[in-house]
C-alpha cells in the first residue's frame, strides 16, 4: 500500500546534501512524495529523484520573529489542508515546530528529526529558552523524535522536552557506502611526493573550529613545511558565526590554508588527502566525517556529540578537546608521525566502521518500518469504522 508523505527542511541543498537516497526509496516503494523547502540553486535538481516540490516562501532561517514565524505555520497549514499528506517527516527547528504544530491541526501523523542543536543550543539565553519551549510544546504532538546521537536524544529527555516513549536515535542520515563514498570508484594519480595533506570540509562557520584547524596548521607548517591543509566549504553561509571573507582572504593569503571554494562531488578532493579534520563544537552526526571514513581516509575530530561517535580513537582517527589548538596540534602531529601504510589501515578501520554501523540501507529500512507502522494504524482504524 503506497501513501502521500510530505518531508519538510529548511533547505532544498539539504534534502540533495543528506537525503537523497532516502527520498529516492521512498518514490521507488510507490509513495508519493512531496519536498517542502525554501528554494534555493538546489531545488531544480531535486526534481530529479521523483519527488513532486513545493516551495515554501514564510521559512526563514534567521532568528526569532513571532510575525514571520506565524507566517510560517499559516503557511504550512494551507499546505497540508491542500495536500492531505498520511506521514510528515521533518527536520530543523522551524519545520520540526511549526510544521508540527500545522499537522496537528489535520491529525497527521509527523516525525520529527533532530538533526542537531545548533547555534541556539550552543549560544546559552533567551533563544535558547525559547527554542526549549517551542520544543517542548511542539514535540508532544509528534508521533515519534528521531536523533541522530546519544546526546540530543539524553538531552531532551533529561529536560523533558520530549516524552522518553516516543525518542529514538537513529545512525545518522546514513552513507552510502557502495554507490557513491567508496575509495574503489575514484581513481586519483599517484604525484610521488611526501607531502601529508590534511583536509578540513564544511560550512566555513567558527561554530565547526576553522579557526582552531588555521591556527593549528599554522603552528604544525612551522615544524613540518611541506605539509598542506586545504579547506573546502560554503563562504559566507547565512550564520551568525560565518567566516567573511577578508577573514579567509588573509588566511590564504599568508600561506597557511588552501581555499578549494565549495564542490558538489568531493569525493576525489577526499581521496587526495590524507587526513580529514573537523574540531567542530557541536555536531547531529557529522556527514562529512562518515563520508571521509568512507572513504577510507583517517579523521581527526572533536570528541562531542555527533563525532565522538564516529571515531574509535587509534583506531580509524584521533579525538581532540573542543576549542583547544594545542588538542588539535598533537592529533596533527600523531597523524604525521604514522607511515602511510599505518595511516591507510586507519583508513580501512573506518570504511569498516561506516559499512557495518552507518550504511544508509540501515537508515532507509528505519523510515520503511515508520511507514509500515502508519499503514497498519491506517488499515486498523478503517477495519475499526467498518465493524
Amino acid at each position: 500500500m503506497s501513501i502521500k508523505i510530505c518531508l519538510v527542511s529548511n533547505t532544498s541543498w539539504s534534502f540533495l546534501r543528506f537525503r537523497t537516497d532516502v527520498i529516492r526509496s521512498l518514490v521507488h516503494a510507490g509513495h508519493e512524495v512531496v519536498l517542502l523547502a525554501p528554494p534555493d540553486e538546489h531545488t531544480k535538481p531535486l526534481a530529479e529523484l521523483g519527488a513532486r516540490i513545493i516551495l515554501l516562501k514564510s521559512l526563514s532561517r534567521k532568528g526569532l520573529n513571532p510575525i514571520k514565524d506565524f507566517m510560517l505555520y499559516k503557511e504550512f497549514s494551507q499546505i497540508y489542508a491542500a495536500e492531505r499528506p498520511d506521514l510528515v517527516f521533518q527536520y530543523t527547528i522551524k519545520p520540526n515546530v511549526y510544521s508540527t504544530m500545522a499537522a496537528r491541526r489535520y491529525r497527521i501523523p509527523a516525525i520529527a528529526v533532530i538533526t542537531g542543536l545548533g547555534y541556539a543550543f550552543i549560544n546559552k539565553g533567551v533563544v535558547t529558552f525559547i527554542a526549549k519551549q517551542l520544543y517542548r510544546l511542539a514535540l508532544r504532538h509528534t508521533k515519534w523524535v528521531w536523533f541522530l546521537n546519544h546526546d540530543d536524544f539524553h538531552f531532551f529527555v533529561a529536560r523533558k522536552l520530549v516524552d522518553r516513549a516516543k525518542a529514538r536515535q537513529i545512525p545518522g542520515e546514513g552513507i552510502n557506502c557502495f554507490d557513491t563514498f567508496n575509495p574503489e570508484l575514484i581513481t586519483v594519480a599517484d604525484d610521488g611526493d611526501a607531502m601529508v595533506r590534511f583536509l578540513f570540509i564544511g560550512r566555513l562557520l567558527y561554530d565547526k573550529g576553522v579557526a582552531e584547524y588555521v591556527a593549528a596548521a599554522r603552528r604544525i607548517r612551522k615544524k613540518y613545511p611541506d605539509t598542506v591543509f586545504w579547506i573546502m566549504g560554503y563562504l559566507n553561509v547565512d550564520n551568525p558565526t560565518a567566516v567573511q571573507q577578508a577573514q579567509l582572504d588573509d588566511w590564504v593569503a599568508d600561506g597557511t590554508i588552501t581555499y578549494l571554494g565549495a564542490i558538489d562531488d568531493v569525493r576525489p578532493v577526499i581521496s587526495s588527502c590524507d587526513c580529514v579534520v573537523l574540531p567542530s563544537y557541536r555536531e547531529g552526526m557529522s556527514t562529512t566525517l562518515q563520508e571521509s571514513a568512507a572513504m577510507a581516509k583517517p579523521l581527526i575530530a572533536s570528541d562531542i556529540s555527533g563525532c565522538k561517535e564516529l571515531v574509535d580513537d587509534g583506531v580509524n582517527g584521533f579525538l581532540c578537546r573542543v576549542a583547544d589548538v594545542d588538542s588539535l596540534v598533537a592529533c596533527m602531529e600523531r597523524i604525521l608521525e604514522l607511515t602511510p601504510m599505518e595511516r591507510q589501515t586507519m583508513g580501512v578501520n573506518g570504511r569498516k566502521k561506516m559499512v557495518n554501523e552507518y550504511s544508509v540501507d540501515r537508515v532507509i529500512s528505519i523510515y520503511h518500518e515508520a511507514i509500515a507502522d502508519i499503514i497498519q494504524q491506517q488499515n486498523d482504524k478503517k477495519i475499526k469504522q467498518i465493524s
